[in-house]
């Protein structure tokens, strides 16, 4: 997984000075600036009566939806241990899901294709909890912003409003941008005086209220858990 990924680049990258801070004693960085990059994996929650309604009636799960999510990050050190980070993420699941309880004439599933996109645009405040010339560097943070999301769902469907209850083939779709906030912890591992690698976990919440094709059919829920590993480097 991501901490896999990042022992991996660590022992790829030299072991230089291992404290980011020991380019001149008289420099202190009290205005360091670094700019992240970050790949890892998210998994939605789904704790929403929307999401236990389509698990119902068709197959699938929301758990399903996992893939790789990918986000950047700049950071602005606020004071030395204190960083001011803004950051943009992406992350689109795909599922196939079929009605539980109906077959075509034919025999066959019924059968679309669910996307799930989210967005989120944040800003929030990290916190160093390690001296600067530690190995290992651990710091902890909070923070929320904007969480653009989209959810599609495109393939045949079943006409319950015609006694025939005849399949025909469409694209759902809803796009919507909540308010959200998460937390975040991490390790960082400084390699030279320019370049660290780390592994980090955040925590989202973040919901919002369906409109458009699945209008009065409740709330989606944006939250989750992501976890990243990546590659920093400071300026």
């Amino acid at each position: 997984g991501a901490a896999l990924m990042v022992c991996l680049l660590a022992g790829a990258l030299p072991a230089q000075a291992r404290s980011r801070y020991d380019r001149d004693d008289d420099y202190r960085r009290y205005n360091d600036q670094s700019f992240r990059l970050r790949l890892g994996m998210f998994t939605p929650e789904g704790d929403s009566d929307f999401f236990d309604d389509t698990a119902f009636d068709f197959t699938g799960d929301v758990d399903e939806f996992e893939d790789v999510a990918g986000g950047i990050d700049y950071v602005f050190n606020l004071q030395r241990h204190l960083g001011l980070m803004i950051s943009a993420d992406y992350f689109e699941g795909q599922q196939d899901q079929s009605y539980r309880n109906f077959v075509d004439n034919r025999g066959n599933r019924i059968t679309h294709t669910t996307t799930l996109e989210i967005t989120p645009d944040t800003a929030g405040i990290v916190i160093q909890l390690a001296p600067d010339d530690s190995p290992i560097l651990p710091y902890a943070g909070a923070g929320g912003g904007i969480y653009g999301w989209r959810y599609r769902e495109e393939g045949d469907f079943i006409d319950f409003g015609t006694a025939s209850r005849p399949v025909f083939s469409d694209t759902l779709e809803d796009t919507g941008s909540a308010l959200g906030y998460y937390f975040l912890a991490g390790i960082e591992v400084p390699v030279s005086s320019y370049f660290s690698v780390f592994a980090e976990g955040r925590w989202d919440r973040a919901d919002d209220e369906l409109g458009g094709d699945f209008e009065e059919l409740g709330t989606i829920d944006l939250s989750g858990r992501r976890v990243f590993g990546g590659l920093a480097w400071h300026f």
